[in-house]
C-alpha cells in the first residue's frame, strides 16, 4: 500500500492525507487500470483481428473434433 501511495504522490500529485481518505478498492482499481490496447481481447475480437468473421466460422476454421 505504501508503494501505491508513493506513486500517487509522485505521478498524480495526490497528497498522502487525500490518498488515505479515498475508497481503497476504487483506488486499487484506478491504479491497476490498463489502456485499451493492453487489455485482453474477447474471443470475437480476437477472431476479427485474425481476419475471421465470428458469425461465419467454417468447419476448417473451427478445427476437427477429437
Amino acid at each position: 500500500m505504501a508503494y501505491n501511495e508513493q506513486q500517487a504522490m509522485i505521478n498524480l500529485h495526490v497528497m498522502p492525507e487525500e490518498y488515505e481518505q479515498q475508497d481503497y478498492f476504487l483506488m486499487m482499481e484506478v491504479m491497476t487500470a490498463k489502456s485499451k490496447e493492453d487489455r485482453p481481447l474477447s474471443g470475437n475480437a480476437f477472431l476479427k483481428e485474425m481476419g475471421i468473421d465470428p458469425e461465419n466460422v467454417t468447419a476448417d476454421q473451427q478445427g476437427k473434433e477429437v
